[in-house]
C-alpha cells in the first residue's frame, strides 16, 4: 500500500495541498470526479464536467472514445477469480469496489519452465538501433532474430502485440530445442485470438495481463492496456522497444534499445512482478490446432521454400472426331477404341465408316495376285481388329 493511502486511514494526517505545477503532482479530486461522470453517464456529462470545474478537458476525443468502449460493469478478474477457485459467493457478487485492494495470500505463479540463475559478471553496454536503419546497421527485425536464434536459458517477453510470423517462428524454434519461452501478452490483444492459436507449444508459456483499473462508485469499472515492451534473452541482455509486428519491420519508424549490465537486474524483476500478477490462458495447445481459416498474413508463416510445381497432363474426358482428310487407322493407332462408341457414333466416325467400307468392297473385287502389298507407311483402314486381318492374309 502506498504511504499516502496508509496515512489517510488515519484521521489526524494532514496532506499538504500538491500544485499542478509540481512534479509530484498526480492524482486530482476534479478529474476523477470528471472520470465518474465520464464512465456512469457518457462522454456528454464528461465534457459538461469538465466545461465547469476544469479549466480544459484533460483527455482528447480518441482518449474519450477509447475508454467509453472499455466500461463495464465490475466484476473480479480473472486472476481473483483464480484465487477463489473460481467460485463468487453472493456477497461478493454485489460488490461494486474496494477503496484499498487487498493484496493476495496466495502464492506468486511458478516459473514452471525453468529460469536460470543471473550472471555474476555482465559487460555494460548500450546500443540503439534505429528503423529505417542507419547507413552500414542491420535492421530491427536482424538484430531480433539474431538474440532469439542465439538465446540458450531463456526468453522472457512482454509485448501489447506479438503478429510477426517471422518472429513466431524463432521462438518455435527456441522452444524445440529446449529453450523456456514466457510471454506476457494485453489481455484485451488477446481476446481477438490472432495470436494464440499460433503460440501452441509445450515449451511456450503465455499469460495475459491488462492495464490498472479504474473503479467509480457506481459499479462501473475500466481497465487499461499493458504498454510494457522488452525481451529478456538469458537474463543477459534486454531488447527493448516496439518490434514484435511486420508494421513495426516495415512502416513504422521507431527504435529499439539493447542494454546488458547490471540494469538488466531491473527488467528481470519487473518481469516477474508483471508474471505474478498476470492470468494464465487455459487450454493454450487447443488453439494451435489448425482448424483456423488461413489469412494472407498468417500465410507468410508456412514453408518458406519456393512451391514446387508439378507438370500433369490433363485427362481429355470427350475427345474430338478425327479429321476426314488424312489416310490414318486412328483405331490402331489407339487413338479411338470401338468399345468407346458402342451405341451412338458420332457424324465423324459415320462418314469415315462408310468410307471404309467402300474401300473394303473395292479391294475385295481385286485378284488375290494382283492385290497391292501395303507398304510400312500406309495403314489399313479397316474398322475390324488387326488380328483378323492377319488372319485373312495368311
Amino acid at each position: 500500500m502506498p504511504g499516502s493511502q496508509e496515512a489517510s486511514l488515519d484521521e489526524d494526517a494532514v496532506f499538504l495541498p500538491v500544485k499542478p505545477s509540481s512534479p509530484e503532482f498526480l492524482y486530482s479530486e476534479l478529474e476523477r470526479h470528471s472520470m465518474e461522470k465520464l464512465l456512469c453517464e457518457g462522454p456528454k456529462a464528461f465534457y459538461n464536467s469538465v466545461g465547469t470545474e476544469l479549466s480544459g478537458s484533460f483527455l482528447s476525443p480518441d482518449e474519450v472514445s477509447e475508454i467509453t468502449s472499455w466500461v463495464q460493469d465490475f466484476h473480479f478478474t480473472p486472476l481473483q477469480k483464480e484465487e477463489n477457485g473460481g467460485n463468487v459467493n453472493p456477497d461478493e457478487a454485489d460488490l461494486t469496489s474496494s477503496y484499498f485492494p487487498s493484496y493476495s495470500d496466495v502464492p506468486a505463479p511458478s516459473l514452471a519452465l525453468g529460469w536460470p540463475e543471473a550472471p555474476w559478471v555482465r559487460m555494460e553496454n548500450v546500443a540503439v538501433y534505429t528503423n529505417p536503419p542507419a547507413e552500414g546497421e542491420p535492421s530491427i527485425r536482424e538484430v531480433i532474430r539474431r538474440h532469439l536464434q542465439k538465446a540458450s536459458q531463456v526468453l522472457a517477453i512482454v509485448t501489447d502485440r506479438l503478429t510477426d510470423s517471422t518472429i513466431i517462428g524463432d521462438l518455435h524454434d527456441a522452444a524445440s530445442r529446449g529453450v523456456p519461452v514466457y510471454i506476457i501478452l494485453n489481455q484485451r490483444t488477446v481476446e481477438e485470438k490472432y495470436t494464440l492459436h499460433r503460440l501452441g507449444h509445450p515449451n511456450i508459456q503465455v499469460r495475459v495481463l491488462g492495464g490498472k483499473s479504474f473503479c467509480s462508485s457506481k459499479g462501473k469499472m475500466m481497465v487499461g492496456e499493458l504498454k510494457d515492451k522488452f525481451i529478456l534473452v538469458d537474463l543477459e541482455r534486454v531488447i527493448h522497444g516496439s518490434y514484435l509486428a511486420w508494421t513495426d519491420a516495415h512502416l513504422h519508424r521507431h527504435l529499439i534499445t539493447v542494454i546488458t549490465g547490471s540494469v538488466v537486474d531491473s527488467f528481470d524483476k519487473e518481469f516477474r512482478t508483471l508474471f505474478a500478477a498476470s492470468a494464465p490462458v487455459p487450454n493454450l495447445l487447443q488453439y494451435a490446432v489448425p482448424h483456423v481459416e488461413m489469412t494472407e498474413q498468417q500465410n507468410d508463416f508456412k514453408d518458406p521454400s519456393p512451391p514446387r510445381h508439378f507438370h500433369v497432363t490433363q485427362e481429355i474426358l470427350n475427345p474430338p472426331s478425327p479429321p476426314m482428310d488424312t489416310h490414318l487407322d486412328w483405331e490402331a493407332m489407339g487413338v479411338i477404341t470401338r468399345e468407346s462408341f458402342p451405341d451412338s457414333l458420332t457424324p465423324g466416325l459415320i462418314l469415315m465408316k462408310r468410307r471404309n467400307n467402300v474401300i473394303k468392297s473395292a479391294l475385295q473385287r481385286i485378284p488375290q495376285a494382283s492385290k497391292p502389298r501395303p507398304r510400312s507407311f500406309a495403314l489399313d483402314l479397316s474398322w475390324r481388329p488387326l488380328r483378323e486381318r492377319k488372319g485373312e492374309e495368311e
